[in-house]
């Protein structure tokens, strides 16, 4: 695959090969060389002892590891090499994120080997490369960046020369990241109102701001609201509420057993949080397929994110049970040069940040549970029940873990 970076989040698969040349490749064409746990910064990574890694360390990830930093690259075609080890099943693998663009990276199963991503860079300056864990054990050892297009099977990690080589550039001089995060305190049961929140329902009686089928159900901390099919939806007024720079909503949610909303391949809509003037920012929680995504975006743009002015961060669900509650959480911090969001499920989530792009403008009202009031498409409803609904007026930046 060539031109990795003219998709946004997109995610695909490149299945590594064994070489079958080498590459001729200069030493001044090599920008990075280096061992991973001295890229940049990292977490969740923990040496192994490997005879065929350099140093006989290597570094196996857990998770939610991450190593991020970048390079001053010109603009140009450039190779992204790993040299690893998948030591478990066939889905092992790992997400590389560069300049906002993702892709998932399969290793070598029961082996060591070169794994090879091309990459380009449109305009020179500082180039944001991110590690990201998927599977539990993934293996790494070194890896580099050389000047030039490679494929699977045209170059080796061998064929890159010389030895350590290359500076990341400081955290403080990356434009975006999406990288996991989780809370210090995950929640078993609902948060007490603090100083910080602005509105809280517990459901305890009916209440306003319901609309379309609904019906009132016990839930594990009371009285909860199902939201039913096909136009259930639950409005909050935010006039009053101060979350324009700064903000958190989150809330418990069961979806529907039977209908598996968790696993299925529907578009389902959780959130979004109404611009109090025309053009504004707007912030929607949506499903598709097995991934939820948080995006921040201009009033107007609901069919064309893709084209407009918008930010994304998603996390997968597959893995999440149908049959229990679930604690979801959104987060905004939009107040300095570096704007964040945040999307948590039960306490793990990702954490984005990109350049200022969004003034905050505040919002009229918050919809939780089907497709947003004024958008003329069909019904896309959450399918299942809400419970125990808080709002703050901060983000939740200082309840992660570090």
């Amino acid at each position: 695959m060539r031109g990795a970076l003219t998709c946004g989040m997109s995610i695909c698969v490149l299945i590594a090969v064994v070489p079958v040349w080498a590459a001729e490749v200069a030493e001044g064409d090599v920008m990075l060389k280096v061992e991973i746990e001295n890229w940049g910064q990292t977490s969740g990574m923990q040496p192994m002892a490997h005879d065929e890694a350099s140093g006989g360390i290597a570094m196996s990830m857990a998770a939610d590891a991450v190593a991020v930093g970048g390079l001053e690259l010109a603009a140009g075609d450039y190779t992204l090499l790993f040299w690893e080890h998948a030591p478990a099943g066939d889905q092992d693998a790992f997400f590389v994120e560069i300049q906002g663009a993702r892709t998932r990276l399969k290793g070598h199963i029961g082996d060591w080997g070169t794994i090879v991503h091309p990459f380009s860079v449109e305009e020179a300056g500082p180039v944001t490369i991110a590690v990201i864990g998927q599977e539990p054990g993934m293996t790494l050892d070194q890896m580099a960046v050389v000047r030039g297009s490679y494929e699977a099977g045209e170059i080796a990690f061998a064929d890159v020369p010389g030895e350590t080589k290359g500076e990341s550039v400081g955290l403080h001089e990356i434009s975006r990241l999406a990288s996991p995060c989780k809370l210090a305190e995950p929640p078993s049961e609902p948060l007490p109102a603090d100083e910080s929140t602005v509105y809280q329902q517990d459901f305890e009686r009916e209440c306003g701001g319901v609309s379309g089928d609904h019906r009132w159900v016990d839930g594990p901390f009371g009285q909860a609201l199902i939201l039913d099919m096909p136009d259930g939806r639950f409005d909050i007024d935010a006039s009053g509420m101060e979350i324009a720079q700064q903000g958190t909503v989150e809330w418990w949610v069961k979806t529907r057993e039977a209908a598996r909303v968790w696993w299925d391949q529907g578009w389902h809509y959780f959130l979004h949080l109404e611009p109090a003037q025309p053009g504004g920012l707007q912030i929607d929680m949506s499903k598709y397929g097995t991934q939820m995504a948080l995006t921040a975006s201009l009033d107007g743009e609901a069919y064309s994110l893709s084209e407009g002015t918008h930010e994304r961060t998603q996390m997968g669900t597959g893995g999440l049970s149908n049959e229990d509650w679930h604690h979801l959480l959104v987060s905004w911090d939009l107040t300095g040069d570096r704007q964040y969001l945040w999307l948590m499920i039960d306490g793990q989530g990702m954490q984005s940040f990109f350049p200022r792009t969004f003034e905050p403008g505040g919002f009229s009202r918050i919809e939780i549970g089907n497709t947003p009031s004024d958008w003329d498409i069909p019904y896309l409803p959450m399918d299942g029940a809400i419970d125990e609904v808080r709002v703050s007026d901060v983000a939740v930046g200082e309840r992660l873990a570090e």
